[in-house]
């Protein structure tokens, strides 16, 4: 395959997987898991591979001189992997529920700045922190209800906006 394909290959699966994003939101937070895990799992495996191949190749006298240590971040990470694999929707539940504070500190700490401003008499500059606590109180009580679901077609729309944007700039660069 020709270097020219590999742009226009990597705009068509970015939009088709924007496009299986809005089309089937419920399903795809578990195979994101599934990646991040094998992400963790995989390069975590590999240390430990070599570590056990350096180790069982050389003799007795050679592993004491061996500046090679065991592999904890390796170890760590091959753990965590299976973690984030065997335990899917926890680690989506979690991260929801991280959003939710994250969203309140934000528009709570926005809320204050205003108010230290001299804007405090303008109410239209309240409006998006107290949105923004709103949505944070929202996800706290209901955190796997809707929230997966407008975060998959929110980055379902990202990538194909995205493949747009890349389509635009590829026609660019041709001519």
């Amino acid at each position: 395959m020709k270097s020219a394909y590999y742009p226009i290959l990597r705009i068509v699966l970015i939009i088709l997987i924007g496009v299986f994003m809005i089309i089937y939101p419920e399903g795809i937070l578990k195979y994101i898991a599934v990646v991040i895990g094998l992400l963790l799992l995989i390069p975590g495996a590999i240390q430990l591979i070599r570590y056990l191949i350096v180790c069982c190749k050389r003799n007795r006298r050679d592993r004491r001189y061996n500046p090679m240590t065991f592999p904890f971040f390796a170890t760590f990470c091959v753990l965590a992997g299976v973690a984030v694999i065997v335990f899917s929707q926890e680690i989506v539940m979690v991260f929801s529920l991280l959003l939710a504070a994250g969203l309140i500190s934000a528009g709570g700490y926005e809320i204050g700045m205003i108010v230290k401003s001299e804007c405090r008499n303008r109410v239209g500059y309240y409006l998006l922190p107290a949105l923004l606590v709103l949505l944070g109180i929202f996800i706290l009580v209901n955190p796997l209800d809707l929230l997966p679901k407008i975060m998959i077609i929110m980055f379902g729309v990202g990538a194909i906006i995205y493949g747009i944007n890349e389509i635009v700039y590829l026609a660019r660069i041709e001519r």
